[in-house]
């Protein structure tokens, strides 16, 4: 929800980025060296950490600060080259992309860092009952703040006009570079803080190649929910029903037993 929800902003813009699958791969790796067990599995530019000195709970702010600061950093690197040089954001994402999974494979030699400290996601996301998984409620707080953004700010009413028409939006004094990066910097705090959730979901297993394609799946809940690739139309309830959609589709067809690489046939058809 969080991936959909960063990269729905920039398809608003008439843009998309292709570097989502890279941002929670890098964030996996640092959220998972702050909040390891002892230490690290893995070496990060040929050096071992360990942070277990530091209590839990200053470890679990520190990581999701690490995460949102890197992948804002990275998003904002792109958006700047897009909204300064008009380059257009399937290139400097691509870009974004592969400098980011090179420097992050050449730092950890590709290698994973084991597991976070196994009390985190009782922490974080404990489940209310015993069975209602609280990590739904992480996403319904980002839904309504991203409504709210979208819809009862200037920033919002700006990003549709700047998605529906750059020319006619900065000839009504609105600054599309502003706009832009702007857009860019929420997608990346997103990617952060979602990547800092499924890593505590996952209780770690962070390595640079974690989240390999996954910004198709984004971008696919976004379009079936129909956020319009050519700018400006669009709503937050569509990427919920998009993600809901794809959701659901996973869950539904892996309890029928079907095959997994038929599972990407399915999804295919219902973009169509």
């Amino acid at each position: 929800m969080f991936l959909a929800l960063g990269v729905g902003g920039l398809i608003l813009l008439a843009g998309t980025d292709l570097s989502v699958g890279r941002m929670v791969g890098t964030s996996m790796v640092f959220a998972t060296m702050i909040m390891h067990k002892g230490i690290n599995t893995g070496a990060f530019f040929g050096a071992t950490l360990d942070f277990t000195g530091i209590p839990v709970g200053v470890r679990i702010v520190m990581a999701l600060v690490v995460c949102c600061i890197i992948t804002t950093a990275f998003a904002m690197f792109a958006g700047f080259f897009t909204a300064r040089f008009k380059i257009h954001p399937f290139i400097s994402t691509m870009a974004n992309m592969l400098i980011m999974f090179g420097l992050m494979t050449f730092a950890t030699k590709g290698v994973s860092f084991g597991a976070i400290e196994f009390d985190i996601p009782d922490i974080i996301m404990p489940k209310i009952g015993g069975v209602f998984p609280t990590i739904i409620l992480w996403a319904v707080a980002a839904v309504a703040i991203m409504y709210f953004i979208w819809n009862k700010t200037k920033l919002g009413k700006n990003m549709y006009a700047v998605g529906g028409n750059k020319e006619a939006a900065s000839a009504a004094g609105i600054s599309v570079f502003a706009v832009t990066i702007t857009a860019f910097a929420i997608a990346g705090i997103l990617y952060g803080f979602g990547s800092w959730l499924e890593c505590i979901r996952m209780v770690g297993s962070g390595s640079a190649s974690y989240g390999q394609g996954w910004e198709t799946d984004a971008i696919a809940a976004c379009v079936v929910g129909g956020i319009s690739f050519n700018g400006g139309i669009g709503r937050i309830r569509g990427i919920v029903v998009g993600v809901l959609i794809f959701t659901a589709l996973t869950y539904s067809l892996t309890i029928l037993g079907v095959d997994t690489n038929l599972q990407f046939v399915f999804s295919g058809i219902i973009i169509l």
